[in-house]
């Protein structure tokens, strides 16, 4: 039995691949031949969502190998040409379909695959087959007009923004129009950093960093190893921001819950998942991540209003409305 690997990934807008045909093939060198297939839409130049696929390996690992190298090119480039392109590193499934409907194409002599995200590997045998359901809605506001009225609302508050609030308020607006939902995060994380203050450690702990300083200096060292240590003991007197931010949070009085759970809570789970997204470990909370991270930034613009005594903001945000332009279900 041979085998082949499925790589997804997607672009914001149509046409990365500016090529006027239903799929195309591509050949990488004397070994490899890849298939570039479009999965929203007929034609690649049409479309936002993409596989890249090969087949032939004798082997899963094999595959799979093949597979993760054409991934770790492809990030590389994403980030070397700013190609804005979406590619999971988190393998799994976004979309299934019943076990009745698997039997009874099982009994057809076929085998269905649930809707794949990132990378999977399966047997080339022909028989095998991916469920991949894709559509086009607009969302809006129900009232084009809100912003403007927002505006108008709150046209008589004057926000005189000092350096540190611009440089939050800007921090934050990245967050907002980041694609990436870990990078939203992580915006709404350092704006964070710059509004809690760090302390200083205790009198004790400063003297017992600056003993560890005293011997390092007089240690066999070499000096740039020794300079390097001596800078890093320095700036451990002034407390961690998992620390700061863990502090505050206790002094927290209202509200006394974010996203359903205790402050403290919420601000531990936000270090955490921080501390992975730093470590490139898998978030177990990646379906929550948006809701993390505006809650977050929600807390940030609380924090900077309550610190800088603004007026208070307060603006109508309509329901959306959906308009469905396709739904389309296809098997690749």
């Amino acid at each position: 039995m041979s085998f082949k690997f499925r790589l997804v990934f997607f672009h914001p807008n149509p046409g990365f691949f500016r090529i006027d045909e239903e799929s195309i093939n591509y050949q990488v060198d004397s070994n490899l031949s890849i298939i570039i297939v479009p999965r929203d839409a007929n034609k690649l130049n049409e479309a936002t969502k993409y596989h890249i696929e090969s087949g032939g390996f004798s082997s899963i690992e094999q595959a799979k190998s093949c597979g993760e190298k054409i991934r770790t090119h492809l990030r590389l480039l994403n980030c070397l040409f700013h190609l804005g392109l979406t590619i999971p590193i988190v393998d799994g499934t976004s979309g299934s379909v019943s076990t009745a409907i698997k039997n009874k194409i099982r009994q057809d002599g076929g085998e269905l695959i649930d809707t794949i995200v990132g990378l999977h590997i399966y047997p080339d045998d022909g028989v095998h087959f991916e469920h991949v359901a894709s559509g086009k809605m607009n969302v809006y506001p129900s009232d084009p007009y809100y912003v403007l009225k927002s505006i108008k609302d709150t046209w008589s508050n004057n926000y005189n923004l000092n350096e540190q609030a611009t440089e939050v308020i800007e921090i934050l607006n990245i967050s907002v129009r980041e694609t990436s939902p870990k990078i939203k995060f992580l915006a709404a994380y350092l704006a964070m950093e710059q509004i809690i203050k760090r302390e200083m450690r205790t009198e004790k702990a400063q003297q017992l960093i600056d003993e560890f300083i005293c011997l390092t200096s007089y240690s066999e060292i070499l000096d740039p190893e020794k300079t390097s240590l001596i800078g890093a003991l320095g700036h451990l007197k002034e407390q961690s921001f998992s620390s700061a931010f863990t502090a505050f949070a206790r002094r927290i009085t209202s509200p006394t819950t974010i996203f359903n759970m205790p402050v403290v809570k919420f601000v531990s789970e936000c270090i955490k998942i921080r501390n992975k997204i730093a470590h490139n470990v898998a978030i177990d909370k990646m379906s929550e991540l948006e809701n993390f991270t505006n809650n977050l930034r929600n807390m940030a613009m609380s924090i900077l209003w309550s610190k800088n005594n603004f007026p208070e903001l307060s603006a109508y945000r309509p329901a959306d409305q959906v308009e469905m332009q396709k739904f389309e279900i296809r098997f690749l």
